[in-house]
């Protein structure tokens, strides 16, 4: 697992090279790497696209919080689940 910096890093990709392939603004990449905020999962989910990565291997500090985000298992909606009996 690495930080959404040392991903970007590794992608010799700046913020805003980031935040556009990501369809997210670059404040939000910034405030992401610097612990300010705590990403929603859609937004992890689109980072790891842009960085061909999976969202478990971005740490954002989440797992504990968001385990969901760190199983390589697909994501289940509520009607997917909401079977009649």
């Amino acid at each position: 697992m690495a930080t959404l910096r040392q991903l970007r890093e590794q992608h010799h990709l700046t913020q805003e090279q980031l935040a556009s392939a990501a369809d997210v603004s670059p404040s939000t990449v910034y405030h992401i790497e610097a612990g300010k905020v705590q990403p929603r999962p859609s937004i992890v989910r689109r980072l790891a696209h842009a960085l061909a990565v999976v969202p478990g291997e971005i740490d954002v500090g989440a797992s504990a919080a968001m385990p969901h985000l760190f199983s390589s298992e697909p994501l289940l909606t509520e009607s997917a689940t909401d079977v009649p009996e």
